[in-house]
């Protein structure tokens, strides 16, 4: 396959150029905590790729990002795919647009530092005009306040909807133990249903190898495959002969094949960088007929700056795809 059409952002889906944004905006009035480095981990402003935008087709994946002058975003535009790219999958995405503010959660040593997101999440639908243009039609937006709890490594554990109120405070829709000492049980629970039903909670696991990379992403079940139409498993495979370092790497993330929360998490930094050299992403997602899909890429050429931030990488389709990193003063 030189072209793989999958909603896997560790497959296809990168975004078209970006312009770089400055750092010299607002000075922020919360204080994030004691610790000044947390939450900091999100210096990726822009994200540039070869691959092409088709009319009436979902464009990739992108975001842009505003930021203090403290080097925390202040402000987030992400559009990420919601299906898989093939023949009976919907060409839709999500918007996401959103401002952070952040603040300290005194007397939490678990999670000292909390940041907070406003904005709207708005579905699109991609087709093509008689003319052959192409277009796209909301199918709704909604409000979004999230909450993110962060602990001192700067490391998101909880993303609580603090639009969704119980009688035990805001609504979990994202839960995430990044420290669990069991390999195969790094759970994340998504709360998917934007209504708050329960009955549309998902469930999935984290299998990591032993340096806590992450292998694969798989639904709650006894094995690794996809069990029903529109599941899907992400696995990710690396060079154990280049260790990290002190390098940066940069990836797109994997969009709703886990959950849009975790690809903010992702977009944001605030979660683990691998411990290695990423060397393939692979998708394995079922069919309507039941019938497996799976849709791999290649990553190869990677180039660091001085700094150790990974500046471009070229796919296994000889796409290029480039990083620009800010470096605050």
């Amino acid at each position: 396959m030189k072209h793989l059409c999958f909603a896997l952002s560790l497959v296809l889906l990168l975004s078209s150029c970006r312009k770089d944004l400055s750092s010299k905006d607002e000075v922020i009035t919360a204080v994030v905590a004691s610790d000044a480095n947390s939450p900091l981990k999100s210096h990726k402003l822009t994200f540039t790729s070869n691959y092409a935008v088709n009319p009436g087709e979902v464009p990739p994946f992108s975001f842009t990002k505003t930021q203090y002058s403290d080097a925390r975003i202040k402000t987030i535009r992400m559009l990420s795919r919601k299906n898989p790219i093939y023949p009976g999958f919907k060409k839709e995405a999500e918007e996401l647009i959103g401002n952070f503010t952040y603040g300290a959660n005194p007397g939490d040593i678990v999670t000292p530092n909390l940041a907070f997101l406003t904005g709207t999440n708005e579905t699109w639908e991609y087709y093509k005009l008689p003319s052959g243009a192409g277009a796209r039609r909301s199918l709704g937006k909604k409000v979004i306040n999230w909450r993110f709890r962060i602990d001192a490594n700067g490391i998101c554990r909880t993303i609580e909807d603090l639009n969704l109120l119980t009688v035990y405070g805001p609504k979990t829709i994202f839960d995430w133990n990044p420290n669990s000492t069991n390999h195969n049980s790094h759970l994340i629970r998504n709360y998917a249903d934007r209504n708050g039903n329960d009955s549309a909670r998902k469930f999935g696991f984290f299998a990591l190898d032993q340096y806590g990379n992450i292998l694969r992403f798989r639904q709650n079940y006894s094995d690794d495959l996809v069990q029903n139409p529109g599941e899907s498993s992400v696995v990710i495979s690396y060079d154990y002969s280049i260790p990290r370092g002190s390098k940066n790497y940069s990836f797109i993330p994997t969009q709703n094949l886990v959950c849009q929360e975790f690809s903010l998490l992702e977009v944001m930094q605030w979660i683990p960088q691998p411990t290695h050299q990423r060397t393939t992403g692979t998708g394995v997602f079922m069919l309507a007929n039941r019938s497996v899909v799976t849709q791999s890429q290649t990553y190869k050429n990677y180039k660091f700056d001085a700094n150790g931030n990974q500046t471009s990488l070229t796919y296994g389709d000889n796409v290029l795809q480039k990083t620009t990193w800010h470096v605050q003063p």
